[in-house]
């Protein structure tokens, strides 16, 4: 469909990073959606790390209305597990909720109930184990003729994939306690219990960096949900003309809203480059 022809309104999406895992930091990602009403937008995560479990529900927006992101207030969260565990989160700012007691264990299957302006969202995410991260070396690039082969280092991390189950990852990693954008994810569907040598980190470090790779098991609907996020980020562009109009990423949440709900289990290590 020409985009010029049938122009589309712009939503923005908010992606609310991981806490522990992302130390509270707020990355807020803008693309142009396929969807111009506004939804309701929930992310939630539980870990295995220390701290709360947290929600946030906010509304999407149209392009008539850049830079107002509509908290959902005085909605009723609730998070349980499949062991009969159950907490109400607290709002402790508008559209936040988090958990006081709540503390994510590998291994259990977590529930997430949401009451907002009369209707009713939920979605269960499985928590994997962990998977250690064996080692991380880096090498140093000699640079090239294009202008982004610019000499640095790269950077490898080494773990060993699950046997048995269809591992999925995701990697955060941060450059001087700065979290970097973009979704570095994968997926272990033809290295059932292979050593892993994970090379494919697209960026150029320098010296004196301090690089923190956090290895972030993840189920396979969350998995799909920042899967499909990254495409529709990547269609995106920036671009005004284009050929194809961006699909919605999956969305984990039932009840017509978009977002995710995932649990977390988190192993990391830190190298510093000299």
């Amino acid at each position: 469909m020409n985009t010029l022809k049938n122009p589309k309104k712009t939503v923005l999406f908010f992606l609310f990073s991981f806490m522990i895992v992302l130390s509270a930091c707020e990355e807020v990602i803008q693309i142009d959606l396929n969807n111009a009403d506004p939804k309701i937008v929930i992310e939630g995560i539980v870990t295995d790390q220390p701290g709360p479990a947290i929600v946030t529900i906010r509304k999407t927006t149209d392009y008539y209305n850049p830079g107002t992101y509509p908290a959902v207030k005085n909605a009723q969260v609730t998070i349980s597990d499949d062991l009969g565990y159950t907490e109400q989160l607290a709002e402790t700012s508008d559209g936040v909720y988090q958990s006081v007691n709540l503390q994510g264990t590998p291994g259990r299957t977590y529930t997430l109930e949401v009451i907002a302006e009369g209707k009713t969202y939920s979605a269960i995410s499985y928590m994997p184990l962990p998977t250690k991260i064996d080692s991380l070396f880096y090498t140093k690039n000699t640079g090239g003729i294009r202008p982004k082969d610019k000499e640095g280092y790269s950077l490898t991390l080494t773990f060993t994939d699950t046997p048995g189950i269809e591992d999925f990852k995701r990697l955060k990693i941060y450059q001087n306690g700065e979290a970097l954008d973009g979704f570095t994810l994968y997926n272990g569907r033809l290295s059932d219990g292979n050593k892993i040598e994970y090379d494919h980190i697209r960026t150029t470090f320098e010296l004196n960096d301090l690089i923190t790779i956090e290895l972030i098991s993840i189920d396979e609907n969350t998995y799909e949900y920042y899967s499909t996020l990254g495409n529709a980020v990547a269609t995106s562009g920036g671009n005004k003309i284009q050929t194809k109009i961006p699909a919605n990423p999956n969305s984990t949440i039932t009840g017509d809203a978009l977002g995710y709900f995932g649990a977390l289990a988190v192993s990391s290590d830190s190298i510093r480059i000299k």
